[in-house]
């Protein structure tokens, strides 16, 4: 979350006269994250998140959106956009589609634990398991055909070992495709500071950005790269088989899951090393921006290449 369009209290007060969430007392942006532009605002009814997507094409939006609002009716724990007067989850802001969801009264915890890990591994089979009645369809904007784009657009920025590391690792991902592993709806960017707690409890997740219909198996791969790891990057064993052990409590992994998740534990580190060399090298404009080291991502996808058990 950023701020790079830019929104006074003016336009903010005509914005939500079209919700029924009371008068604008104050609005202040969100200096964290990278895609969008972010604000907390207080009304006379409560607190939100307003975001302002500065990339995701509208149809998407009717994907994400939708997709919350209906995990959210199946009792998963998530953020919900607010709908306006007239039905609709987002309208135009600043030549910008926005959209208002609720602010869940919870905190990041910057070190997760093994119970942490544990309820956001059930959690996520929850979300996989209710995902299956979505009607919804939007491919992940950051598959196969991404990694060959990115691949060609960065060829300049990376040096020979890291050109030949992505080459490699393109053509280590192409049977994933053609293996029978359940598809759904994913959230596909669940890093701890995507989950808010209170205390020990789980309260909701959020930034749901990236969501798509892809493999539940990229899915907990993306997760386990980021809340099952020491400083350095290297798994630390005892989470990772809480968060697995609790995923599987509620969806068991088949064994062509189990076999491949070494491989895609690779394919979703090397997603992020990619998203943000690019972000880096194409910084955005904005009041307040945050972009993050590609090379933590980098390192840990040659940690994942090394032999090891999960």
């Amino acid at each position: 979350m950023s701020v790079y369009t830019s929104v006074s209290q003016a336009q903010l007060e005509s914005f939500i006269e079209q919700y029924s969430i009371g008068k604008l007392i104050s609005h202040q942006g969100i200096a964290a994250g990278i895609t969008n532009s972010n604000y907390w605002l207080e009304t006379e009814s409560a607190s939100y998140v307003l975001t302002l997507f500065e990339h995701q094409e509208r149809r998407n939006l009717d994907y994400i959106l939708g997709l919350q609002h209906h995990l959210a009716q199946k009792n998963i724990a998530c953020a919900t956009p607010i709908r306006d007067r007239y039905g609709n989850y987002y309208s135009i802001l600043n030549h910008r589609p926005a959209v208002i969801i609720e602010r869940l009264n919870g905190e990041v915890c910057t070190q997760p634990g093994t119970h942490h890990c544990a309820l956001m591994g059930s959690e996520l089979a929850r979300l996989h398991l209710a995902g299956r009645s979505f009607t919804g369809e939007h491919d992940n904007p950051c598959g196969a055909e991404w990694r060959q784009a990115m691949q060609k657009e960065l060829l300049q920025s990376l040096n020979r070992s890291d050109n030949q590391l992505l080459d490699e690792e393109i053509r280590a991902y192409q049977p994933l495709n053609r293996l029978e592993l359940p598809k759904g709806a994913i959230h596909a960017d669940l890093f701890h500071d995507n989950a808010l707690f209170d205390d020990q409890q789980l309260i909701g997740i959020i930034d749901f950005e990236y969501a798509c219909h892809d493999f539940w198996l990229y899915d907990l791969a993306i997760a386990i790269n980021d809340w099952c790891i020491v400083d350095s990057g290297e798994l630390d064993q005892n989470r990772l088989h809480r968060f697995i052990e609790a995923y599987e409590q509620v969806r068991p992994l088949l064994n062509i899951e189990r076999e491949s998740l070494p491989l895609m534990l690779r394919a979703a580190a090397t997603r992020f090393w990619l998203s943000r060399l690019y972000d880096q090298i194409n910084p955005l404009a904005g009041e307040l921006t945050y972009t993050k080291d590609p090379n933590i991502y980098r390192d840990i996808l040659l940690m994942r290449r090394e032999p090891c058990s999960i």
